[in-house]
């Protein structure tokens, strides 16, 4: 019992940088009489020691450490979040990796760490755990960006922004099906032809506007861009899905492709902002992409016709969109110098071919 207080307070000393250099020094080295489980996490702690000498002795001292030792530790003995962190980045075996993002006490920003630089199998224990993706969406563009992630990990990763933009949908519809079930227009009826609500005044109903949230926010001198940097990934998907227009058109400047989809996917979205965005030259291709990809939109010829001039748009899809074009639109684009070359050049064939 001793042994383990004892390592509790050299953990704190060395955080503070209260503990010797001597001492250190004998724990870097893998000598200080203490537990092996207490010893493991004193070196790994000690890896990134402001002494690079010594640091560089602990971080060397642990690689020797059989790699069976290190699993024993890590399933009977749970390190804390930091040390997890820190042992990664000595010890790079796959199964020790394995082992950390399996674990319980993993940090959201190791597991992003490990998303971006594991092997698949690794990739697999993390897209596996909904619960921590759901926590920490961002885990999904580190595994994206995962030179090492395969079709199997990335099919699974769209499929679960799929599931979570359903999900969410889902939600909202229940959320609105209960605002339908609300008797306030039923009331308002009756206060046009004069009624009186017995006991409103005793008994009023509750008012739907945050008053002193929204003094809060505006003491705070923070507007709609203010509030969404400050979002997580998963507070900007709902935001996206349940938002104002305003909002959305911020939210579509988004570098996170489930952000994307949210906004895209929100029922509320009108069919002047689709136009919009497919017209914009500062959203990114997969904007234009899944905005191509709906048949719905491109039903509609403004549309269709953005598309076509955008020269975002991948060349294959600008091509096929060229045919369902006038003629007057289809001479706009063979006249763009800002469209594909390529695309011109079908738009001139395609006009001569009809004249």
């Amino acid at each position: 019992m001793a042994d383990s207080v004892n390592a509790a307070d050299l953990v704190q000393g060395i955080i503070k940088g209260e503990v010797p250099h001597q001492v250190r020094l004998f724990a870097a080295q893998g000598l200080l009489p203490v537990a092996r489980e207490d010893l493991l996490g004193l070196q790994t702690l000690l890896s990134a020691d402001p002494d690079e000498e010594l640091a560089q002795v602990a971080a060397d001292s642990l690689k020797e450490v059989d790699q069976e030792i290190i699993l024993n530790w890590l399933r009977e003995s749970p390190p804390e979040a930091l040390i997890l962190d820190l042992l990664i980045r000595v010890r790079d075996g796959e199964e020790i990796w394995a082992a950390v993002a399996a674990h319980s006490n993993v940090s959201d920003e190791t597991l992003r760490v490990l998303a971006r630089a594991a092997a698949p199998v690794v990739q697999d224990i993390i897209i596996t755990n909904q619960v921590r993706l759901i926590a920490c969406l961002e885990i999904l563009d580190d595994l994206r960006a995962n030179p090492q992630a395969t079709q199997v990990i990335l099919r699974r990763v769209r499929e679960f922004e799929e599931e979570f933009i359903e999900k969410a949908l889902a939600e909202e519809a229940e959320l609105a099906e209960a605002e339908r079930r609300s008797i306030e227009e039923a009331l308002e009826a009756l206060r046009m032809i004069g009624a009186k609500i017995p006991n409103e005044d005793s008994m009023p109903y509750p008012g739907a506007d945050d008053l002193a949230l929204t003094d809060a926010v505006d003491r705070m001198d923070r507007g709609t861009f203010g509030r969404l940097l400050n979002m997580n990934v998963k507070e900007k998907v709902l935001c996206a899905l349940k938002g104002s227009r305003e909002e959305r058109a911020i939210l579509i400047n988004s570098r996170n492709r489930l952000v994307l989809r949210g906004v895209l996917s929100s029922p509320k979205l009108s069919e002047t902002e689709v136009e919009r965005f497919a017209a914009s030259r500062s959203v990114s291709e997969e904007v234009i992409r899944i905005i191509a990809a709906n048949n719905r939109w491109l039903r509609l010829y403004p549309v269709t016709l953005a598309l076509a001039l955008n020269p975002k748009t991948p060349v294959q899809t600008s091509l096929r969109l060229l045919y369902r074009l006038s003629l007057r639109d289809a001479t706009r684009v063979s006249r763009d110098r800002n469209v594909n070359p390529v695309v011109r050049r079908k738009a001139v064939e395609f006009l001569a071919r009809k004249r």
